[in-house]
């Protein structure tokens, strides 16, 4: 499992297409080099190294995005098209009882 976890650090080094994208992840900037940002990017940038982990479920909330709808919630295994500037992601993590 620890193999196939992604880093914050190698998130933001994804080869893109050269730009750079300022998204907001719980009130904290972050650099990504792709306008698509997945679930478990968001989740990652949040909650380091817990995405994968059984006992909490997730629930990511985006406004202002590039893509349509351009608000509402990404699912795990989703992603959104995200402006070059001000998309916001807000995460939930709950623990499964």
């Amino acid at each position: 499992m620890a193999a196939e976890q992604t880093t914050a650090a190698s998130l933001t080094a994804e080869a893109g297409n050269g730009h750079e994208y300022e998204i907001v992840v719980d009130t904290v900037e972050r650099t990504v080099h792709n306008a698509r940002v997945t679930w478990a990017q968001v989740v990652e940038f949040a909650y380091p190294g817990q995405s994968e982990n059984p006992q909490y479920v997730f629930k990511v909330q985006y406004e202002d995005a590039a893509s349509q709808p351009s608000s509402g919630t990404l699912v795990k295994g989703g992603h959104v098209e995200v402006k070059q500037k001000g998309t916001t992601f807000s995460v939930l993590r709950s623990v499964v009882s």
